[in-house]
């Protein structure tokens, strides 16, 4: 659009329009002519042209919808099949833990020859019978994604998985599943054991 095609329209655009004012009152054609040249050509400008200036607030409002790819914005089937992921692989590495701890304890009978000496693992429960040594269960806990152990020195604890450095861990002492049973079995047996796990 020429210049001169410009102030025509706006001059046109002066003559018709007023502007109220918060108080109720109104500017008329002189205070209109001399607002600013842009903010004219905008009011006055065709319907298809008003509609572009638009666009660039459009495109950040678009900006600010939430990623798809998100943990926000992950669907319920998306969490649920991720959850059934983290149960099996914790199914898998704790079955492991607790089945060579069977075979390890079962091994350290043997080795010691006691007659009230006994290893049970079955549902997921490791029971050792130690006679007057007493009784250790250790147990899978797949809604904590834990295991548990019950010792006859130490009484109660819980381990979670360190995926990173790939051991059982306790949260509250900061000692491993395999550093505990070594220490205590060695402590009630007056020998070494080591554990097959960390």
């Amino acid at each position: 659009m020429s210049t001169i095609r410009l102030y025509t329209r706006l001059l046109l655009c002066t003559r018709r329009t007023s502007i109220s004012l918060s108080n109720g009152g109104s500017i008329g054609n002189r205070a209109i002519a001399l607002a600013s040249p842009a903010a004219a050509a905008v009011r006055c400008a065709p319907a298809s042209t008003r509609r572009t200036f638009g666009t660039a607030s459009s495109s950040r409002l678009d900006s600010s919808k939430p990623d798809p790819t998100s943990s926000a914005s992950k669907t319920r089937a998306q969490l649920d099949a991720e959850e059934r992921k983290l149960l099996h692989e914790y199914e898998k590495i704790a079955t492991h833990t607790l089945e060579e701890l069977a075979i390890r304890f079962d091994d350290i009978g043997e080795e010691l020859g006691l007659d009230d000496y006994d290893v049970e693992y079955a549902n997921g429960v490791l029971t050792i019978s130690m006679g007057e040594k007493g009784t250790y269960v250790i147990n899978k806990q797949p809604p904590n994604k834990q295991i548990w152990i019950s010792s006859p020195i130490s009484g109660p604890e819980r381990f979670d998985y360190d995926y990173a450095k790939k051991e059982w861990f306790c949260r509250h002492t900061k000692e491993t599943l395999g550093t505990l049973l070594n220490r205590e079995i060695s402590a009630a047996f007056g020998g070494e054991f080591a554990m097959p796990i960390s």
